[in-house]
């Protein structure tokens, strides 16, 4: 678990997002588990993959990611769900075929597929064991620690964040 970093942060931390998702017109939307105080945010986005196993292919896929936090590791999670333009959802081995940011020998470490901590369904995420030591340098300097995490970690998932976000780093 994280020192410092609480569900309470994390939320303090997600409502400033939306905030400036809202200003910007970025399209973040925040979620709230009926009956409970969890929630999580989510954004829509639509990418064109390039092939990066040698193959000469390229797809456009629909990510809808979401940020929750995870109670056990005491961190936020970063998951998503991505799909093709025909509907069917891409594999965690076909995201992995147009993904050079992995290496092969920690892939499964490193991506892979969790029960969302709010909504309990399956759903593609960068696994949170880490996260703590991605976020603990941030944690005395940053003005939003769900931000800072997001700006070093994202773009592993083709989630990049406008540079209005990065003055909360």
């Amino acid at each position: 678990m994280l020192e410092g970093f609480s569900e309470e942060n994390f939320q303090n931390c997600v409502r400033e997002l939306i905030e400036l998702s809202d200003k910007y017109q970025d399209g973040w939307q925040l979620h709230r588990k009926e009956g409970t105080n969890s929630i999580y945010i989510s954004k829509k986005s639509v990418t064109n993959l390039r092939a990066t196993d040698g193959e000469v292919s390229n797809i456009v896929v629909t990510f809808e990611y979401h940020i929750a936090y995870h109670s056990s590791y005491g961190v936020p999670v970063l998951a998503f769900y991505v799909w093709k333009q025909d509907g069917t959802s891409l594999t965690l081995e076909e995201f992995w075929k147009y993904n050079s940011q992995f290496k092969n020998n920690n892939m499964y470490d490193t991506l892979t597929q969790l029960d969302h901590p709010v909504l309990q369904k399956p759903i593609l995420t960068l696994h949170p064991c880490r996260t703590h030591e991605v976020i603990q340098p941030f944690i005395e300097h940053s003005k939003n620690l769900v931000i800072s995490w997001l700006s070093t970690v994202g773009h592993f998932v083709y989630l990049e964040l406008f540079q209005e976000y990065l003055n909360l780093c």
